[in-house]
């Protein structure tokens, strides 16, 4: 589950775990609105994304047999719930309907979100100002709307009818990505989390662009452990209007068991007539997914038929214990060249889901509360379709990382990527080292980063934070000499809910990055970050124009 792999996002930087703004909103908009475990519906449970398939269906078989859950103690002892994952859920789950004296009818209220976001950038040219809000009634489970700048969806739940209607703005995530799948989706398996998608089916969109989500309308129906979803969305609507969208019918069932979950997904793509060419189908799919949990051991596939192209797409995984504290992942894939893969964000190597013939395998040791954790992971692809002339075309990188706790307060990470390949430059060396202390107030955090490819780049940075409940505030400085744009360093910042930011370092210059928040009330919230960029230490003629910019965001949720 990369969402659940993120809750604590200090530890593994989104761009690493393969997140969207979608998912970010979410994590953001559940540390706030915590999901309701024993109120919450199997509809709700299942498209929340923060749950395996297993751990849904093994929650609510246990709430059917047992009741409401009263501790996270008792949580724990669920089939499917760890310690450790139930401690990374907590921020974001609650137990209300379960502790004495609750009254379940309380979870029927009005809710209000609203968030609007202000920035300023300044260059050599004309300093650029943009500006987007975004707003959500809810009533209960029962009925959401949302509203932003660009986007809308109203999403309508019967409470005593397994129906679900999204009228608007949608995403739509089945089985492992590999036929139906909107959003922006990160390549490369870099860690374990990455393996295995989490689909949440249908849900309706509130984001800031809205841009990667469906625009139509979409109908879900679970009754019992049977789900049917269909969907009928028209592309290019906001961009072309009426007259030049096309229309994207698709449906999804699926059964979901205690111990396994099977769907099948189909879907068309048709362009629609014009004056001069009539309408066709660009592209239509046929899919059939299987996940399974039997004694701890995870394992999941997707078969996918291409029918416009007759070219069929397979995929194939599993993650088991290995020992007390470790875990071992296998991926299997087949894309084939010819597969339409515009729908498709399932994990790969390369940057689409076709032309791809590979297999990664990751292994984890994660001891409880011991003062070493490491990970290893080696994913290999071949592409059948070469890049180059006279050269198979392979693609190999190898990932290692270490956590050492010297001291209560006080962590030493290391990471070692290296990327082979046979066009090009075949070798890619990162190499990166932090420390970190921290105490329930102040964190300091200092990094190396070298990157080795066309030349030798380099990258370090200090960052200090403060953090109360009401407040908190973060300054990094980086400095860093890059020489070649293809030796350009990624570093993750701190920024705003809903906000995506890793900007890519290049030249020879310094960033000074601050990120401050404040709860001035119990129902407001304030962000505001600031960057700057200069370029002093780079010769005259190459010399770069500096930047600077500045976010303001507001939350408010009553």
């Amino acid at each position: 589950m990369i969402l659940l792999a993120a809750l604590d996002v200090a530890a593994q930087p989104p761009e690493e775990l393969g997140l969207d703004e979608y998912e970010m909103e979410r994590l953001s908009y559940y540390q706030d609105r915590p999901l309701k475990i024993n109120l919450a519906s199997s509809s709700s449970l299942r498209s929340c994304g923060m749950l395996s398939a297993f751990q849904t269906e093994s929650l609510i078989d246990y709430r059917s047999r047992h009741g409401d859950i009263m501790s996270f103690a008792e949580l724990s002892c669920v089939d499917g719930f760890s310690e450790e994952t139930v401690r990374s859920l907590r921020p974001y789950i609650s137990l209300e309907g379960g502790s004495v004296g609750q009254n379940k009818s309380g979870y029927k209220r009005i809710t209000n979100d609203l968030a609007m976001r202000g920035s300023l950038k300044f260059t050599d040219s004309s300093p650029v100002c943009s500006y987007s809000l975004k707003y959500r009634l809810g009533v209960g489970e029962s009925l959401t709307f949302a509203l932003a700048t660009s986007s809308f969806a109203l999403e309508w739940k019967p409470v005593k009818v397994p129906v679900r209607v999204i009228l608007g703005d949608y995403n739509s995530r089945f089985g492992q990505g590999l036929a139906l799948w909107n959003g922006m989706s990160m390549t490369g398996l870099l860690t374990m989390s990455s393996f295995y998608r989490s689909a949440a089916g249908l849900s309706s969109s509130w984001s800031f662009t809205g841009s990667s989500a469906h625009t139509g309308v979409a109908l879900e129906y679970s009754p019992s452990r049977f789900r049917l979803s269909a969907m009928l969305s028209l592309p290019e609507l906001k961009t072309k209007g009426f007259g030049g969208c096309g229309i994207l019918p698709a449906v999804n069932l699926g059964w979901y068991g205690r111990n396994m979950c099977l769907s099948m997904t189909h879907y068309l793509d048709v362009v629609t007539s014009s004056d001069r060419i009539p309408a066709y189908i660009s592209d239509m799919k046929t899919s059939a997914d299987i996940s399974m949990c039997i004694r701890g051991v995870d394992a999941f596939s997707e078969v996918t038929f291409d029918w416009v192209n007759q070219a069929l797409a397979a995929l194939a995984g599993t993650k088991l214990p290995v020992g007390e504290y470790a875990r071992i992942a296998v991926h299997l894939r087949y894309y084939p060249s010819s597969y339409n893969s515009s729908r498709s964000a399932a994990p790969r190597t390369v940057s689409k889901c076709s032309n791809e013939y590979g297999a990664s395998v990751c292994y984890e040791y994660s001891p409880m509360a011991k003062a070493f954790s490491c990970s290893v992971s080696l994913d290999s692809a071949f592409l059948p379709d070469a890049k180059s002339d006279g050269c198979e075309s392979i693609h190999t990188r190898l990932l290692a990382e270490g956590d050492i706790r010297i001291s209560e307060s006080v962590t030493l990470s290391l990471r070692l990527s290296e990327r082979y390949r046979t066009w090009g430059r075949p070798f890619k060396t990162d190499i990166r080292a932090d420390v970190s202390w921290s105490n329930p107030q102040i964190s300091v955090t200092g990094r190396v980063n070298v990157l080795n490819y066309v030349s030798t780049g380099f990258l370090t940075f200090l960052e200090g934070g403060y953090k109360r409940d009401r407040f908190s505030v973060y300054l990094k400085q980086t400095f860093f000499v890059v020489d070649n744009w293809d030796d350009r360093i990624y570093s993750y910042e701190r920024d705003a809910p809903g906000n995506f930011s890793v900007p890519a370092f290049y030249g020879r210059g310094v960033n000074t990055a601050l990120m401050l928040s404040w709860k001035f009330t119990r129902w407001g919230k304030v962000y505001l970050k600031g960057t700057m960029t200069s370029y002093p230490f780079m010769e005259q003629e190459k010399k770069k124009s500096g930047s600077a910019g500045l976010r303001l965001q507001f939350i408010v949720s009553f």
